[in-house]
């Protein structure tokens, strides 16, 4: 086994066991400047303060529409469906 020792512009300079992270900070972003790697986005979150949560109520609708009663009927068929083809699968399976 040997020991290679090797020196770089990144190497941050500790006393102890302390390491100055804002000096680690600035050097990574120096560093990362010139890249070509993609920088990192600032998160959403913390670039501009979300709006409160304000819930729309949407007013009730009296009689649902003719797309809606043919949707709601094609649901229910294929929910149908599933169930006897797997009640038909199970069977077939048992004998």
């Amino acid at each position: 086994m040997r020991i290679s020792y090797h020196t770089t512009s990144s190497f941050i300079r500790h006393t102890g066991n302390l390491v100055d992270l804002g000096e680690y900070r600035r050097k990574l972003a120096l560093s990362q400047s010139d890249s070509l790697a993609r920088q990192p986005q600032p998160r959403r979150w913390e670039a501009e303060k979300l709006p409160a949560f304000h819930p729309k109520v949407l007013p009730s609708r009296g009689r649902p529409s003719r797309g809606e009663r043919s949707a709601w009927a094609l649901d229910t068929a294929a929910s149908v469906a599933v169930i006897v083809m797997t009640l038909a699968f199970l069977l077939w399976m048992a004998l």
